[in-house]
């Protein structure tokens, strides 16, 4: 073998070991966490009491998907003011908002609503828009007045900073 076949062999074998480097690099390498989801109003702030809340995330590269759930107990407050939800990781200050999707399943007398899970530039919060309701922000009396039992279930999908 030649000086130039074994100088081209050696230089295969490193770029074949650079690709393999690459791809394991590349590969989703987040695993889901939780996370404390924090529940606000624009005027007094819910409080969650004996239902339940709870934030899930994955971080691929700079993209953050963000799952919420929240479910009202008996002792459940709903303040007063459009509602906003924490996010794990802050959003990228970018000229984009992301959209994201809601569904609320309303326990008495039943029915679900769809709704936009809204995120802008550079925010740390979820605002929560109800599309069968003129866009009206989520609070304690829309789209429904909320009671023990009612569900809210979101995911958002951003760039974080």
């Amino acid at each position: 073998m030649s000086n130039f076949d074994e100088k081209l062999i050696e230089r295969l074998k490193r770029l074949e070991r650079e690709v393999e480097r690459l791809q394991v690099k590349e590969q989703p390498v987040g695993a889901w966490q939780s996370y404390t989801v924090s529940w606000t109003a624009a005027t007094t702030n819910p409080s969650i009491g004996n239902g339940t809340l709870a934030g899930r995330y994955v971080q691929i590269g700079k993209t953050v998907i963000c799952s919420i759930a929240l479910v009202m107990g008996s002792t459940t407050t709903y303040g007063s003011g459009n509602w906003s939800l924490s996010l794990p990781k802050t959003v990228a200050s970018v000229s984009v908002r992301y959209i994201g999707q809601f569904t609320i399943y309303n326990a008495s007398p039943g029915g679900n609503y769809a709704g936009s899970a809204v995120v802008g530039s550079n925010q740390s919060a979820i605002t929560l828009f109800v599309r069968d309701q003129g866009g009206s922000g989520l609070n304690s009396t829309t789209p429904h007045t909320w009671a023990s039992g009612d569900e809210l279930f979101l995911t958002v999908v951003y760039e974080t900073a």
